[in-house]
């Protein structure tokens, strides 16, 4: 009988030491990824002008990492355009911090109208059929060849900014700057949407100021009066 309760304590010890094994912490502790764009958003070159870096800074569990940041496209400075970067950092598990920088590049040939960021002005005003003034937002207006100009919204960030619906829905196009300094759109299009601009008038660039201004019909229904500034 003794034998017997001997060989089941046996037993359970070895269940109860099987059960310790099982239960022992295998957690790992993740650090993730701070990291950080130093400088603009957004950088503007007259083409020629060299790149400069302006930097960033990456951090693993108060770790300096910022050797360890991949930086994933380049800029051609010889070439007007749009050049996007994005710059990512890893942890040990492969989950990544990312950012991006837009570097645009323009064409240098002399113009009344600079190439650069621009900003929303009081007086601009969307009618839907009520009218709502708004200002504030910053579009890029760009040449890309002489006389023509790439601009990021011709709805002055309305539904891109204002509204928060994001990049997709801001009228990406292209225009000419005319003799008399009015402007003729080539081309408009909101990606989010599929669409365009009805037409557009009552256009002007004054050289003195550095304004520009116009009014897009859109939408069938909408209005938007745009005036920027440098």
């Amino acid at each position: 009988m003794k034998k017997i309760i001997y060989s089941i304590l046996v037993c359970l010890s070895f269940v109860f030491g099987a059960c310790d094994k099982s239960t022992d912490d295998t957690s790992k502790v993740t650090y993730f990824v701070t990291l950080e764009r130093i400088g603009d958003e957004k950088v503007v070159l007259e083409k020629g002008q060299p790149f400069e870096e302006p930097g960033y800074y990456a951090e693993m569990n108060g770790e300096d990492i910022t050797e360890s940041v991949q930086i994933k496209g380049s800029v051609d400075v010889n070439t007007p355009g749009i050049y996007n970067l994005v710059y990512a950092a890893y942890n040990e598990d492969g989950f990544a911090k990312t950012f991006t920088r837009t570097v645009y590049v323009a064409d240098n040939t002399a113009s009344p109208l600079k190439s650069g960021i621009y900003t929303v002005a009081e007086g601009s005003k969307c009618t839907i059929p009520s009218v709502v003034a708004f200002s504030g937002y910053e579009i890029v207006i760009l040449q890309m060849e002489p006389g023509i100009f790439y601009i990021s919204d011709f709805l002055g960030g309305w539904y891109d900014q204002r509204r928060g619906y994001g990049p997709d829905y801001a009228m990406v196009g292209k225009f000419q700057l005319n003799d008399d300094n009015t402007i003729t759109p080539l081309e408009s299009y909101v990606a989010g949407w599929g669409d365009s601009m009805d037409q557009m008038d009552n256009t002007a660039l004054d050289p003195a100021t550095g304004t520009l201004k116009w009014t897009v019909a859109y939408a069938g229904q909408l209005s938007f009066d745009i005036i920027v500034k440098q």
